[in-house]
């Protein structure tokens, strides 16, 4: 009888171990998700915040060097 109970106790073991790993996984898995996406967020708002300085000084630049060369 004790053995059939031993067995039991190491299912249940088990399952507790499973679900606590599910659980931990669970919310490192939305901690770290977010902390990605914000990193993202932050890259995309830095390369197009970079873009809207960098696009027009380029354009710009370039309308320059065309009248210099159709000029000369």
């Amino acid at each position: 009888m004790s053995i059939l109970a031993l067995i039991f106790i190491i299912i249940g073991l088990f399952k507790l171990t499973g679900l606590f790993f599910r659980a931990v996984g669970t919310l490192l898995g939305w901690i770290f998700g977010g902390i990605g996406w914000l990193f993202l967020a932050g890259l995309a708002v830095t390369v197009f915040g970079l873009a809207l300085i960098a696009v027009p000084v380029v354009l710009v630049i370039g309308l320059v060097a065309l009248i210099a060369a159709a000029v000369s």
